[in-house]
């Protein structure tokens, strides 16, 4: 019994510290290019975003400068929300 409450909460734990560095970051910038074929945006600063399917990759055009909101998954960024930059 002691071992499958141990066990349990070891597997908790886990789980959140996990959604701790899965938070949403943000990065502002220009947009240097745009690979609508791979759906992906470089931004002047070199950075790559793999662009979320919800994204109009079409829509974004290079040198408009914009806010990324993104997570980094396998060493990858994911943006989930690309918005004009304020």
């Amino acid at each position: 019994m002691r071992k499958s409450i141990l066990a349990t909460s070891f597997a908790l734990l886990t789980v959140i510290s996990s959604a701790a560095f899965a938070s949403t970051l943000t990065k502002s910038g220009e947009i240097k290019s745009v690979d609508t074929a791979k759906h992906e945006l470089v931004l002047s600063s070199g950075e790559t975003f793999e662009l979320a399917k919800t994204i109009k990759a079409e829509d974004l055009k290079p040198g408009a400068k914009v806010t990324v909101a993104y997570e980094v998954k396998s060493g990858k960024n994911h943006a989930s929300k690309v918005e004009a930059a304020k």
